[in-house]
């Protein structure tokens, strides 16, 4: 059985390594294995929750409200934002020229809010590293900013270091319109701290042609089963897996992502890796708890003992998977589809289920809006995040069922709710992410290497945090 695999997948390789177009970037704007996290348009197939658009009753009390006013005593804003003016000319220009329509989630907002309310709204343009040293800088100085983004970089800080506002006193984070999954990844000590309406789950990404080719049952088919879990996708990794040239090493491979794929594990196990949740406002790693011992000796395996997940590489999984060498990959949303141009056929479905996990938990990218303390117009920033996520869903919504079908949309945004997701805004997160990468290859055992990667979580927080 095994030799008639090899056979077969060789002619695979042939012809698909010949087939195979394009570079190793991916298509487009979006590279194949990123989140898009900065709202501009073609994100890769974010889509808005089936009931996304519906407004929530108002809360007069709480000074909250689920719909937009109609009207602003104050409509001017000053917002910190990860694009300059000159570069969002350029990507309009730039879509105008493909036929297409440009949107980006503050700068396509801007224009409307103005429109609708009068007013000025400033867009502070930087990089996306940029942002939290601009905001922050901005409120030490006591200079006004209405409004920030909230992603897995710059929280805890903005939390813990009360940078920001309590979002629930303009915002009723109880409206459905809201992603409950975003709000508890940026609350802090108990405080909510950002909202919003858009997300990104991983997902499984394969190549449906060589599937078909080996007569080998796909991931959708598992998952439309109920059987989609670490087992089985175990067992398929394996018969993906070969020695085509017979020198002893694997050269195909049933799956490969990023050296961060034991992130997407956890997560499909039922947990984040850093635990952000306690009252007390502390922060500790999720490694040393039983389901990461799960995760952690399941990937392992993976690695050194079944061999059918390539051993990370930077990003060479791009280009074998487009070469037809790699049957599974990860990606956010539907980007799969429309990223890799080749010419087989390609499909997604969730990330396998953990025996600690529940159907649909997975990972993903989160990312929303929070209130400085400086805001002089908390009400105005708190209207100017529902427009923008209400443009959002409009923008999304316009070719997304014909492009999937409704099916898959609904399945997609069922998994948005299920998102596990921690900031990762510490120091030591990412020698803590080497010490797992390397104890996962280098069969170190999981115990030793999941203590010392929490022991750095904890020493990061205490710097980071200050306590």
């Amino acid at each position: 059985m095994k030799r008639k695999f090899l056979a077969t997948a060789m002619a695979i390789v042939c012809t698909l390594s010949l087939a195979a177009c394009g570079g190793d970037s991916g298509d487009g704007d979006k590279e194949p294995g990123s989140s898009n996290p900065g709202g501009s348009s073609d994100n890769g197939g974010e889509s808005t929750q089936e009931d996304g658009n519906d407004g929530g009753e108002e809360d007069d009390a709480q000074g909250t409200a689920g719909t937009l006013p109609e009207s602003l005593e104050n409509a001017d804003l000053v917002i910190v934002w990860d694009m300059t003016e000159e570069a969002w000319n350029k990507e309009v220009e730039d879509r105008k020229a493909e036929g297409k329509e440009a949107f980006n989630l503050v700068w396509s907002t801007k224009e409307a809010f103005e429109e609708k309310y009068g007013g000025t709204v400033e867009v502070i343009g930087v990089g996306w590293g940029e942002q939290q040293s601009t905001v922050i800088g901005k409120v030490n100085a006591g200079e006004v900013c209405d409004l920030a983004q909230a992603h897995d970089q710059n929280y805890p800080t903005y939390g813990a270091k009360k940078v920001m506002q309590d979002i629930s006193q303009y915002i009723d984070v109880n409206d459905d319109f809201w992603y409950d999954s975003i709000t508890q990844a940026f609350t802090f000590g108990g405080v909510p701290y950002a909202v919003g309406a858009s997300a990104s789950p991983v997902v499984i990404s394969y190549n449906k042609t060589l599937f078909d080719q080996m007569g080998i049952k796909t991931p959708m088919e598992y998952f439309n089963e109920g059987n989609w879990t670490w087992d089985t996708f175990r067992e398929v990794g394996l018969q993906m897996t070969g020695d085509t040239d017979g020198d002893g090493n694997n050269d195909i491979y049933g799956f490969g992502w990023w050296d961060g794929i034991y992130t997407q594990i956890l997560a499909a196990n039922g947990i984040a890796s850093i635990n952000y949740t306690s009252g007390d406002g502390t922060v500790s790693s999720n490694y040393t708890t039983p389901q990461a011992t799960e995760a952690f000796t399941f990937l392992q395996n993976a690695y050194t003992t079944d061999k059918f997940i390539m051993i990370p590489d930077g990003d060479k999984f791009v280009s074998d998977f487009k070469s037809g060498k790699l049957a599974m990959t990860c990606e956010y949303g539907f980007a799969a589809l429309t990223v890799y141009e080749c010419d087989y056929e390609i499909e997604w479905a969730p990330m396998p289920t953990g025996p600690s996990g529940q159907t649909y938990d997975c990972g993903g990218a989160l990312t929303g809006f929070s209130i400085p303390v400086t805001s002089k117009n908390p009400e105005g920033a708190a209207a100017f995040i529902r427009m923008a996520y209400e443009l959002q869903h409009e923008y999304e919504n316009k070719d997304q069922v014909e492009k999937y079908g409704q099916d898959q949309v609904d399945l997609m945004n069922t998994l948005k709710d299920h998102i596990k997701f921690s900031p990762i805004g510490i120091e030591k997160y990412w020698d803590a992410n080497w010490t797992i990468h390397s104890g996962l290859i280098e069969g170190t055992p999981v115990s030793t290497f999941a203590t010392n990667a929490d022991e750095q979580i904890k020493e990061g927080a205490t710097i980071t945090l200050g306590n």
